[in-house]
């Protein structure tokens, strides 16, 4: 009987470590990003982009994301960026921050959209009450790329002779390279 407690403790730790520790060639990092667009309630608090083997996921937070505004509409702008070789983003996400806004998947060379917008398989999750965006793609939508690197984009047009925008980091800068296999 003991044997068997013993065996039944060691498999279920196994599986729970196995559970946890994830695929082992994702790779996800967290971006702080400080409050400096102070004016917006969309300002980028954090972003954490997880580059597993079989999607992306990027994760954004903001300082106090809403349903509605009461100025003008917000909207958020994920680069992807899969070829070292070529300068810029390969893709692009567009999206609202607010209720009801639409966002789109696009094909980008040198900084300009290329074609219709993309129908593969990927989502955006605005979450009000965490004050996060979740864009889930699978990788195969970007090319399955072996390695990633993301720039993010909010701008706030609440007052529309004064849009505020707010980068993660520096203006038009990226995230290390994310490796996955």
């Amino acid at each position: 009987m003991k044997l068997g407690n013993s065996v039944a403790t060691v498999l279920a730790a196994a599986l729970a470590v196995g559970l946890l520790a994830g695929p082992a060639s994702a790779e996800k990092v967290r971006y702080g990003d400080p409050a400096d667009t102070t004016g917006s309630l969309t300002d980028i608090r954090a972003v954490t982009p997880d580059h597993r083997t079989t999607r992306l996921v990027v994760k954004v937070g903001f300082t106090d994301l809403r349903r509605r505004s009461t100025g003008g509409p917000a909207g958020l702008t994920i680069a992807i960026d899969t070829r070292a070789d070529r300068a810029g983003a390969e893709y692009r996400l567009s999206t609202g921050l607010q209720a009801g806004m639409d966002y789109q998947l696009m094909r980008v060379r040198h900084g300009k959209v290329v074609g219709e917008p993309l129908t593969c398989p990927h989502q955006v999750r605005l979450d009000y009450a965490a004050d996060r965006l979740t864009l889930a793609t699978a990788r195969t939508c970007i090319g399955s790329p072996e390695s990633i690197r993301i720039g993010v984009k909010m701008r706030d047009d609440w007052d529309a002779s004064h849009p505020m925008v707010d980068w993660l980091g520096a203006p038009r800068s990226y995230t290390a390279w994310l490796v996955s296999s």
